[in-house]
């Protein structure tokens, strides 16, 4: 294990917290425990999300509170449990950081039919001696997780002493897919680092090569607008960016070197963004006012799926007017899916507690084609389920409605 002198020295280096630090350190180890001890592991779990971008990708990358994994099979949770407890004891062989293994929990994240996604809480002793202490990792592992660019082999990056030792390959998402899954995510959620990980991969690091024109068609390919990217580049633009702004520094965990100002990266994605849109060729680009075919693509404005998110976000509850009735109801997700006869619709996924045709609670999903007025109320309310709308670092993780009522 390095020291208590190297932890606290890289939190002053990085003004970042010990915590951060040490469990940085700790996912790298993981990482490497499972390339080395757990071939079902590593020829199984992909790694995506914020710590693909600092472990496979850039070393600079801000910090991410947990690792998330793609699976393309079935994967067995006991089978999961069993060798993440051998791969903490190798970490704990290699490096003294002593985990509470008896505590290591693998969890359902949901149950329907089959279970689709799973979350390991693995506890470790802090570096500083504390023995009423302990800090989690938190692995999350998604199912059947449609990936569409090649998946790649990357080396672990381990920016500490015993980096020679902390070696090993990983499995994730191609970058541009990364980038392309950042880019939908900024207008179905609110979460500043999502803005981030795209502005710093895109911009400011100088490390490796982005193939803008894949990321484009990637993040198409994700949603329902392959036909009409000028409808996607119109929502892109119009993403809550007073928002964004107010939560920028909350939920951003960065080295000091990755520091970057929220206007720079509001300025900086627009164009991105413009610049985005025109490597398409005129014939294929589009715009909002174009050819539009009823049924074949129903989304949500910008100014509705805002609102919506505001809504996720501040858990207050939504006064809708639907296909002609009245109702009330607690927001949750919106998904895109496209039914086997090629029509794209976007969903909003809601509980609605009052109105609606049949008059009884529960979960509902809605299209804009039927929705005739969005107001949000002052009504707060507890959340029954995560809120795919905004996350926090309690609610990270592999989404809910968009696996459980299918996609």
């Amino acid at each position: 294990m390095i020291s208590d002198d190297e932890i606290k020295q890289k939190a002053i280096e990085l003004e970042v917290s010990t915590s951060n630090v040490q469990r940085d350190y700790v996912f790298g180890w993981l990482l490497s425990g499972i390339f080395h001890i757990s071939p079902t592991l590593s020829s199984s779990l992909i790694l995506k999300g914020g710590n693909a971008f600092r472990k496979a990708y850039f070393a600079d990358a801000r910090y991410s509170g947990d690792l998330d994994f793609s699976v393309q099979a079935e994967i067995d949770p006991t089978l999961i449990h069993n060798e993440l407890n051998q791969v903490c004891q190798y970490v704990n062989d290699n490096t003294g950081v002593t985990f509470a293994i008896d505590e290591n929990r693998v969890q359902p994240k949901r149950v329907d039919k089959e279970i689709r996604a799973f979350e390991a809480r693995l506890y470790f002793r802090s570096f500083f001696g504390d023995e009423h202490v302990d800090l989690k990792a938190k692995l999350d592992v998604t199912e059947f997780d449609r990936i569409f660019l090649p998946i790649q082999q990357r080396e672990i990056l381990h920016d500490y002493s015993d980096a020679e030792a902390c070696v090993g390959n990983v499995a994730c998402h191609q970058l541009e897919e990364l980038l392309a899954s950042k880019l939908l995510a900024l207008i179905q959620r609110v979460h500043s680092p999502d803005l981030y990980d795209f502005i710093y991969s895109v911009f400011f690091q100088n490390a490796l090569p982005v193939n803008r024109l894949q990321v484009l068609q990637t993040f198409l390919r994700k949603t329902i607008y392959e036909g009409s990217p000028g409808v996607a580049r119109d929502l892109l633009l119009g993403i809550p960016f007073n928002t964004f702004k107010n939560f920028w520094e909350k939920y951003l965990v960065r080295p000091r070197a990755s520091l970057i100002s929220f206007d720079t990266a509001e300025e900086q994605f627009r164009n991105i963004i413009e610049s985005l849109f025109g490597l398409l060729s005129g014939e294929s680009r589009g715009t909002a006012g174009g050819i539009f075919r009823p049924g074949y693509l129903s989304h949500y404005s910008s100014e509705q799926r805002n609102l919506i998110m505001e809504a996720g976000r501040t858990q207050t509850l939504l006064q809708i007017h639907y296909d002609g009735l009245s109702r009330l109801v607690e927001p949750y997700s919106l998904v895109y899916k496209v039914r086997k006869d090629g029509v794209g619709r976007e969903y909003f996924y809601g509980y609605c507690i009052q109105g609606g045709r049949s008059g009884g609670e529960g979960i509902r999903t809605y299209t804009q084609d039927k929705m005739n007025s969005i107001q949000l109320t002052d009504q707060k309310f507890e959340a029954r389920f995560p809120i795919e709308l905004t996350k926090s670092e309690s609610q990270s993780g592999p989404e809910y409605f968009g696996r459980l009522f299918g996609r």
